[in-house]
């Protein structure tokens, strides 16, 4: 790919963050693999006693190690709600071939509003699931925050590696 003139290399599951560190060594473009990566810049923008929650596919998975390969290193500071109680998620997860999106719409939205309820202090969201970005308009008019994914990661990313002419006042 980089040989094709890739410019940047974007992975979609958060989980992938496990192979950040080596997927990076071993490729000359900058290489992004997980939404999670996020976080540190999302918590530097917040006041020190603000957290990001997380709003994650399995929180089994998301171990201390997967949060420090993304650079995540006070992990106090995030606040973490597991769609895996939500059926119509489990849909997805497990490919069950179909599921009610506006169910998974309203069952997400329940999540971060009792993310946000349980934990006042989380000042910014961040969907962890490369299956969740359809959902994160409705998730931010719920809660009023700021609601980052992997598709916010893509669009910074392109932004970067795809400049554009400035058209603005100079």
């Amino acid at each position: 790919m980089e040989r094709q003139g890739v410019r940047a290399i974007v992975g979609a599951c958060g989980y992938f963050a496990n192979y950040q560190k080596e997927a990076a060594a071993a490729l000359k473009v900058p290489t992004f693999l997980s939404s999670l990566l996020q976080v540190p810049m999302i918590m530097r923008a917040l006041k020190a006693d603000q957290k990001v929650g997380i709003i994650c596919a399995e929180a089994d998975s998301l171990t201390p190690d997967t949060l420090f390969a993304c650079g995540i290193d006070e992990p106090s500071r995030i606040a973490i709600a597991d769609a895996q109680r939500i059926p119509e998620f489990l849909n997805i997860s497990k490919s069950a071939g179909h599921f009610d999106s506006q169910s998974i719409l309203e069952d997400l939205v329940e999540t971060a509003k009792q993310l946000v309820s349980a934990n006042p202090e989380v000042a910014a969201i961040l969907l962890e699931c490369s299956d969740m970005p359809p959902y994160a308009w409705a998730i931010q008019n719920a809660v009023r925050l700021p609601v980052f994914d992997f598709i916010t990661m893509i669009n910074w990313i392109h932004d970067a590696v795809v400049r554009r002419p400035f058209c603005g006042f100079i």
